[in-house]
């Protein structure tokens, strides 16, 4: 898988910058992500914030990226945000970011 990057879990917290990283692309382009083990309710969120300092964990900013059922396709597109992190639901298993032209 060229061009990809993984949050890892249980208990990632970090807030990740997709501003410089190995998408291609990355902020406003579009991803793959790649979930081992869909977990019901939201596995990513996203926050648009500019700059080089992350946006704090309670900032209003943060919003639902991928929402996801225990049936969902392990794979879904997305519009890859400025910062993301796990979302709450965000299962055991590592999640893989993918870039795509």
């Amino acid at each position: 898988m060229p061009n990809a990057m993984t949050i890892q879990m249980p208990a990632d917290t970090s807030i990740v910058s997709l501003g410089k990283t190995p998408l291609l692309g990355g902020q406003g382009r579009n991803g793959l992500a790649h979930v081992a083990t869909p977990a019901a309710g939201v596995m990513l969120q996203g926050h648009d914030a500019p700059g080089n300092s992350a946006p704090a964990s309670g900032d209003a900013g943060w919003y639902n990226l991928l929402t996801m059922t225990t049936t969902s396709a392990k794979v879904q597109e997305i519009t890859l945000p400025r910062w993301i992190r796990r979302g709450a639901a965000g299962g055991t298993d590592p999640i893989t970011l993918e870039g795509v032209q």
